[in-house]
């Protein structure tokens, strides 16, 4: 189990390294949803158990892991000398006399000093990683609860929206939107929030947050805290948790503008910097603090539309790397079961040897079976003779029956076509049912219905601001006309409108940015040091954007 559990703790970091070398590349080609589905991999590495055979990684480590568990046992601390093992080192024991008035007790200051008996050094970093672990976890739970509860106190519910499952309040507390809870769903804008945000920023800064509930953000915020408090001695993993925290609110962004005009880029651009701000609880999902600002203003700035088979594409290359991951960094479990065995001889003390066991007395030979009679064949079976067809019901002859000769233990459906006499064709259907009932159902004019169906056209219906779509009659035959000339024109119009549209919106992000920094200057809370960090973040996210801006109109 230790051997495992030292491989799952390495697999998990170098898949933390491989995520976070792809999620740049990975969202330039396919997009931010998919840079944030591969932390997935570190997630599902600390879930996979041993597999069955040898795998590479346990090939790879076993040197390690066996060194770590047949690593010797230690003394350390202070201890009662009377107590010391014997076959300690006494140049690394230094005795104390411990005085508190009238009484006095001895102590023995023990260095690390490996000895005969004692807890393995692989327990002792066992213990303290433990210890670590439920540490860091019941710290957040303790701040999420801690959190939640004044938000609430302090609070007002406004109103529910998504069917009356999100309840949205306003606070003090909150110091930009943000998203809290699981069982009971909440979101929460500062108290301040119509007079600081327009309309279209406050239906924006509520759509992202209501995408956190719908894509489930908050619980893969507690599964990546549960992985981050496995690794809370490990620096990779505190870089690839903010790292994972920067993808997702950038694939919420991408869900919410999905869809939408491109002029509500630049509004989405200033809820964002409207919402900057210092700190943030770990387990929620804020609109967000002011060092991921830059990054998703970029993003904001980058119009692209994925094609289908783009996606496509790019899911399947990322499944098969995240497989291929997997499989390299899995563990096999006859590697574990050799570990195990390591582990647990290192650990037990040094027993008598057993005596050993007498030699079974070999058993008296059987005597053979007599054999047995050959038993007669069956006889085969004759075949069963097939079921004669029913045969079919024939119109005349359904019509003419009565009804007491039609009563029996089937159903006759019979089709009619009949002509009158002033020359209309009826064609209906004619059930006869067990009990002797006559039903008459007619059947559909199928040219009637043929005519009704209007015809679809592609063609040129001349220059003009006109619908793309024009409907015509011909006789009794309705025409639907698609006009491909208007089409064509508007498409070549729609690029010059992009790249005036792409301007504007840098234009807005850059006045955004200066907005935030003099809101950021005139803020009596924030101290020297957080309004520093943050005048500096913002500082270079304007030069970001104005370097974007000229490499734009160089091109």
């Amino acid at each position: 189990m230790i051997g495992w559990w030292i491989e799952t703790l390495l697999a998990s970091t170098l898949l933390m390294l491989l995520a976070l070398a792809l999620r740049g590349p990975v969202r330039r080609a396919f997009g931010p949803q998919l840079a944030y589905a591969l932390w997935v991999l570190p997630a599902a590495r600390m879930l996979l158990p041993p597999l069955p055979g040898q795998w590479h990684l346990s090939q790879w480590l076993a040197p390690l892991t066996r060194k770590a568990t047949e690593a010797p046992a230690m003394a350390m601390g202070v201890l009662v000398p009377a107590k010391l093992p014997a076959t300690i080192d006494q140049g690394a024991v230094v005795t104390i006399d411990l005085s508190a008035g009238s009484h006095h007790l001895p102590a023995a200051l023990v260095a690390p000093t490996p000895v005969a008996e004692g807890l393995n050094v692989t327990l002792l970093l066992l213990a303290l990683w433990s210890a670590g672990a439920l540490l860091f976890l019941a710290y957040h739970l303790v701040a999420h609860r801690r959190f939640c509860r004044h938000l609430l106190s302090r609070a007002r519910v406004d109103r529910t929206v998504a069917q009356g499952r999100v309840r949205v309040i306003e606070t003090d507390a909150a110091h930009g939107p943000l998203a809290f809870g699981i069982f009971r769903k909440y979101v929460a804008f500062p108290r301040d929030f119509s007079e600081r945000y327009d309309e279209v920023e406050r239906d924006l800064a509520l759509a992202h947050e209501l995408g956190h509930h719908l894509r489930g953000d908050l619980i893969a915020n507690w599964a990546a805290l549960i992985v981050l408090a496995a690794h809370w001695f490990n620096p990779v993993a505190w870089r690839a948790f903010r790292a994972f925290r920067a993808d997702q609110e950038m694939a919420c962004d991408a869900l919410v503008l999905a869809g939408r005009a491109q002029a509500l880029r630049h509004a989405y651009g200033r809820a964002i910097v409207k919402s900057a701000h210092g700190g943030a609880v770990s387990a929620a999902c804020h609109l967000h603090t002011i060092n991921d600002v830059k990054g998703r203003l970029r993003m904001l700035s980058i119009h692209r539309k994925l094609s289908p088979i783009r996606i496509g594409a790019g899911l399947a290359g990322i499944t098969t790397v995240s497989l291929a991951a997997l499989a390299l960094t899995a563990s096999g479990s006859q590697a574990a079961e050799r570990l195990r065995d390591s582990v647990g001889a290192a650990i037990q003390a040094k027993n008598a040897p057993v005596a050993p066991v007498a030699p079974v007395a070999p058993v008296e030979a059987v005597a053979p079976v007599e054999a047995v009679e050959p038993v007669e064949p069956i006889p085969a079976v004759a075949p069963v003779a097939p079921v004669a067809p029913v045969a079919p019901v024939t119109t005349a002859a359904a019509l003419g029956l009565s009804a007491q000769d039609a009563a029996g233990d089937k159903q006759r459906v019979v089709r009619v076509d009949q002509t009158v006499h002033d020359g209309q064709a009826i064609k209906k259907m004619v059930i006869i049912r067990r009990d002797g009932k006559r039903q008459d159902i007619a059947m559909p004019d199928m040219a009637a219905i043929q005519a009704s169906i209007p015809e679809i056209r592609n063609g040129s219906c001349g220059k003009g601001t006109s619908p793309t779509v024009e409907h015509r009659r011909e006789g009794n035959k309705q025409i639907t006309i698609i006009c491909s000339d208007r089409i064509a024109a508007m498409s070549a119009n729609a690029t010059q409108v992009a790249a005036i549209s792409k301007g504007m919106a840098m234009r807005s992000a850059e006045m955004s940015l200066q907005h935030a920094r003099r809101t950021i200057e005139m803020q009596q809370g924030l101290s020297a040091a957080q309004r520093a960090e943050a005048l500096a973040g913002i500082d270079q996210a304007l030069a970001e954007l104005r370097e974007d801006a000229k490499d734009d109109n160089d091109n």
